[in-house]
């Protein structure tokens, strides 16, 4: 059985399209509803799930975030396995039952692709993630690291993305960290870190909504900058575990640098304050990210930095940013 964890705060509005897809599945399973103190509709909808399905459960409690709630659903699951649903989010019911056919073969971790599903024009549009259709089924972790773009703007590890076996996740303490953003970032690498195969599926099952009003992912705060850089030092703390050399240590410098970069970026929405403090950060981190950022704008970056200092680099950086990314 697989169980699919699902955390709702204040999704009146999606919920019933995100329920009713895992709810079409064939494929035997548990659906976790973790209703993370929400304020509208949303936890009476919950509610009327569970009266009216066998394999619904709700869990009500205090809203406490993202990662709390997914922690919840974990340790309420009863499932082999586990996989996330985020509650504005939905499944392709027909993909899914296909993907996850392949838990026939016991792997630790599944991997799955995702749709980026458009609201405001309705349009479905395959992720950029070419590197994952290079492999198939059983795939070293090595092997599979090593094939994901250096550049840091493409194949994201959503949390989403992966079904995987629930005694791996509470043998090892992979819960998500709490309290922080980009919580997906942070768990992934632990999770990519402790297995030595991946198995891949190039079924698009996911249906991940873009441009939703008021999404967490949809503005960069001050938050979402210091939450980064917890998460750079606790990668930096995974990287001494790796042997030196090892692709999961290069993929780790790869990450690190693509959150230094993120971070170098949008420096410029600061107070003076706090950019004395992220800039101190930047510093320290600079030395382990320099040679490590990639594409067009990490090779940009880090020309920049070099020519110019941290501080003038991220204010060129922010001001190109800002011109590229312009509201029309």
């Amino acid at each position: 059985m697989v169980s699919i964890i699902i955390p709702v705060y204040n999704v009146e509005r999606y919920l019933n399209e995100c329920a009713e897809s895992a709810l079409k599945l064939n494929t035997d399973v548990e659906i976790i509803l973790i209703d993370d103190g929400s304020t509208d509709n949303s936890g009476k909808m919950c509610d009327i799930f569970a009266q009216n399905n066998a394999n619904v459960r709700v869990f009500h409690q205090a809203n406490r975030g993202l990662s709390v709630a997914r922690n919840r659903g974990i340790k309420e699951a009863t499932g082999d396995y586990v996989m996330f649903l985020d509650s504005d989010d939905f499944l392709d019911p027909d993909d899914t039952d296909l993907m996850l056919k392949e838990l026939t073969s016991n792997p630790q971790i599944l991997l799955g692709l995702y749709n980026n599903y458009y609201t405001d024009t309705d349009r479905y549009e395959k992720e950029n993630c070419d590197a994952f259709l290079k492999l198939s089924g059983n795939t070293s972790t090595d092997e599979f690291l090593s094939t994901v773009p250096r550049d840091g703007e493409s194949c994201y590890m959503i949390a989403c993305r992966f079904v995987v076996k629930r005694s791996l996740i509470t043998d090892n303490g992979l819960f998500f960290a709490e309290g922080i953003y980009h919580e997906d970032e942070e768990w992934t690498q632990r999770l990519l870190c402790t297995v030595e195969s991946v198995h891949i599926c190039h079924r698009y099952f996911y249906q991940y909504r873009q441009m939703r009003e008021g999404a967490i992912t949809s503005a960069v705060t001050p938050k979402h900058i210091f939450d980064t850089f917890k998460i750079l030092h606790l990668t930096e703390a995974l990287l001494t575990k790796q042997p030196l050399g090892s692709k999961k240590s290069e993929y780790l410098k790869l990450r690190m640098a693509a959150l230094f970069l993120n971070n170098a970026i949008h420096l410029n929405i600061l107070k003076a304050t706090e950019k004395a403090s992220a800039l101190k950060e930047l510093r320290y981190f600079k030395d382990y990210c320099l040679n490590s950022l990639n594409g067009k704008v990490g090779t940009v970056a880090k020309h920049l930095i070099k020519l110019f200092g941290l501080r003038a680099a991220c204010r060129m950086l922010g001001t190109a940013h800002k011109l590229t990314h312009k509201t029309k």
